[in-house]
């Protein structure tokens, strides 16, 4: 349990580097370079969430948000949907970005309070 512990935090802190570094790229790349964001984000969100991740990008938010069950991860993964809402935005995904955000407020609604 201990090892699958500290395998989940390497996850964290690799998302939140990933949002970070994609957060610094948004903030200096054209709508062109924004699909690459947005396309990392999702990756980085695939990567976070492993073989939960099919299951979870399309579930409803609170059985999402049950699934997942850790809340630094589900924040991480919130943050990295903010990252990608914000690159899709930026690329004139006006929709897409809305959506997302929506997702992103809703799985943090659902957070869980305290770590699984």
């Amino acid at each position: 349990m201990l090892h699958q512990r500290d395998f989940i935090l390497r996850l964290i802190e690799q998302a939140g580097t990933a949002a970070a570094r994609l957060r610094a790229m948004l903030g200096l790349c054209s709508s062109a370079d924004a699909e690459v964001v947005a396309r990392e984000a999702e990756q980085a969100q695939a990567a976070l969430l492993g073989s939960l991740w099919p299951a979870v990008r399309v579930l409803d938010p609170p059985s999402a948000a049950m699934l997942v069950g850790n809340e630094r991860q589900l924040r991480a993964w919130v943050e990295l949907l903010r990252v990608q809402a914000a690159a899709r935005e930026r690329n004139g995904a006006v929709e897409e970005s809305r959506r997302l955000m929506t997702r992103a407020e809703a799985l943090e609604r659902h957070a869980p309070s305290a770590e699984a």
